[in-house]
């Protein structure tokens, strides 16, 4: 299933599996990676703060709104190029309900 995508696929696979929290066996099923390419990308995405890690009983990736915005350009560019994919709506959505979530916290 990977053998088609590039790096920018698989980076946006994973930042849109992760958008509401997901442990790494939910990354791997919902993205259809291997457990290797998965430690090849985490790592990478954690580090550029594209997706952040909460030690809980597991660990729970979640997109962040950096993360967010990568989805929001790499959607726009692939309607702009090819007239695919109209996740960009659901990108625009989810920001904004990301934002409206953080006015209710204290940090």
């Amino acid at each position: 299933m990977t053998e088609n995508k590039n790096e920018f696929d698989i980076i946006a696979d994973v930042l849109r599996v992760t958008t509401l929290g997901s442990k790494e066996s939910e990354i791997i099923t919902g993205c259809g990676l291997d457990r290797k390419l998965l430690e090849k990308y985490l790592p990478t995405m954690v580090i550029l703060k594209l997706v952040s890690m909460e030690e809980k009983s597991e660990k729970i990736y979640r997109t962040t709104s950096r993360g967010l915005e990568f989805l929001r350009f790499y959607h726009g560019l692939r309607w702009l190029l090819w007239r695919k994919d109209f996740d960009f709506l659901l990108i625009n959505i989810l920001t904004k309900m990301k934002k409206d979530r953080d006015l209710y916290y204290v940090k």
